[in-house]
């Protein structure tokens, strides 16, 4: 079957009712959704012993104040959603630090000459900056699938509309009208 997957309905109502869903049908989507686990999220020690983690984790819960869809079943992604957050800038910080490094070959001016020694920083460099780049790559990939599942960016809750219930059409009623 085709179509988009069902948005929650605390956060359709925490975006405005944009559907301009009754109060019915608002009430039975409440009814037929599954609540696994309490309300109350608490943060994991490996989460508040990592900075970066913390905060991210501190910044979500934030969000997810607004809506009721998330409980304590949630931690696990929720937690590795921050850890692969702190993960990827710790990459990115390495990146940065390891561009800004400069070799000193002032002991080997003499043994080798300086195309020679600025063609091997430069391969040094490559090597350690495409294999960071793609750590770094992959990282993003993993942080944008769980943000399709955590709705925390613009177009996995666009994505997430729900589905409208089928018309029943009476096939007898559009042959011969009322009888």
């Amino acid at each position: 079957m085709s179509g988009r997957n069902a948005k929650p309905i605390g956060l359709h109502i925490a975006e405005g009712n944009p559907n301009r869903l009754t109060k019915e049908q608002i009430e039975k989507r409440k009814q037929s959704e599954i609540k696994l686990g309490s309300t109350k999220l608490v943060c994991p020690n490996y989460i508040k012993s990592t900075v970066n983690a913390y905060a991210k984790w501190k910044e979500i819960i934030k969000i997810y104040k607004e809506v009721d869809f998330v409980s304590s079943g949630d931690m696990g992604l929720l937690a590795r959603y921050c850890m692969t957050h702190s993960e990827y800038l710790n990459l990115c910080e390495t990146r940065n630090r390891i561009g800004s490094l400069r070799a000193d070959w002032s002991q080997y001016k003499d043994s080798f000459p300086e195309e020679f020694q600025l063609n091997i920083e430069i391969l040094l460099k490559l090597n350690a900056d495409l294999s960071l780049e793609s750590a770094i790559n992959k990282k993003m990939d993993m942080l944008i699938k769980m943000e399709d599942r955590l709705f925390l960016n613009p177009l996995a809750k666009i994505k997430n509309i729900p589905k409208q219930e089928p018309v029943k059409v009476d096939k007898i009623k559009d042959r011969f009208g009322n009888i």
